[in-house]
């Protein structure tokens, strides 16, 4: 073989060696593309509304989470019987893909832990001045032993007392639900009441899902419609990461420490994630 075909032969040889290298590279690169994990997407927040509201009553806590990078769904409850709310709630997180929190106000409590029960894809159960029922529990017989709300004296109902749908009066309403909040939020949320169809009062609850899903609640100190000592119970019942607003009223967690229970909202999602 000639000089120059012996540099011809070499020249050959180093370029495969070469795009063979390339190759491999490329199939190794590949390889740990294939088999890493992307960063976990952060869950979906489920907000869960009360008696005598709608999903707007969440209006300051979404913004939180939003500007906190968070999607957020609220559905709306027709407030007219525990399973049907049950039902609404159960076909949004059927809609929601991946992982779900799920955060609840007052009656929405009854919901969501229902909701959530038997469900792999709900991380963590959220309260805020929430009714937190074991199974065969309604909001009546939580009650036992706690004080009651005078506005239960205050509610006008659509039909027969007790027995149909309900609202707080609404010269009442600021009184006992917003007492914190200045006039023009109250009236707000006055406006915005939604009728509880009063048997849900004394509805048993099914299977809940506190007992298997880690939960986190805020109690409201100054809680006109629930009694404080009630939601204390309820939550130290359940085994949940417990905060108290001690001047929040019913509405106070979601109100005036809209940025506070967030903060809880997110110490939920970073202590559950996978």
């Amino acid at each position: 073989m000639t000089n120059s075909a012996a540099r011809t032969v070499r020249t050959w040889v180093r370029a495969v060696l070469a795009v063979t290298g390339v190759l491999i590279a490329g199939v190794s690169l590949s390889a740990a593309t294939a088999t890493a994990r992307p960063p976990q997407e952060r869950p979906t927040i489920v907000l869960v509304h009360g008696a005598w509201a709608d999903a707007s009553s969440w209006r300051r806590v979404v913004r939180q989470l939003h500007d906190a990078g968070y999607r957020t769904v609220a559905p709306t409850l027709g407030l007219d019987t525990v399973a049907g709310d049950v039902a609404t709630v159960t076909g949004a997180l059927d809609a929601i893909p991946g992982e779900k929190v799920v955060v609840a106000h007052s009656y929405g409590g009854v919901v969501a832990a229902q909701a959530a029960a038997g469900r792999s894809d709900v991380d963590a159960l959220v309260f805020t001045a929430a009714f937190v029922p074991a199974t065969g529990d309604s909001i009546a017989s939580l009650a036992t032993g706690f004080q009651s709300s005078a506005a239960f004296g205050h509610l006008a109902f659509t039909g027969a007392p007790f027995a149909s749908p309900s609202y707080i009066a609404p010269n009442y309403f600021a009184q006992f639900f917003a007492q914190d909040l200045t006039p023009t939020r109250a009236a707000l949320l006055n406006a915005a009441q939604q009728p509880l169809n009063f048997p849900i009062v004394l509805t048993p609850a099914g299977p809940v899902g506190w007992g298997s899903t880690p939960s986190w609640y805020a109690v409201s100190g100054a809680d006109r419609m629930i009694d404080p000592a009630e939601e204390r119970w309820m939550a130290q019942r359940a085994g949940a990461h417990t905060i108290e607003f001690a001047g929040a009223s019913h509405v106070g967690g979601i109100t005036r420490y809209a940025k506070q229970f967030t903060a809880l909202i997110q110490q939920a999602v970073r202590a559950t994630r996978h």
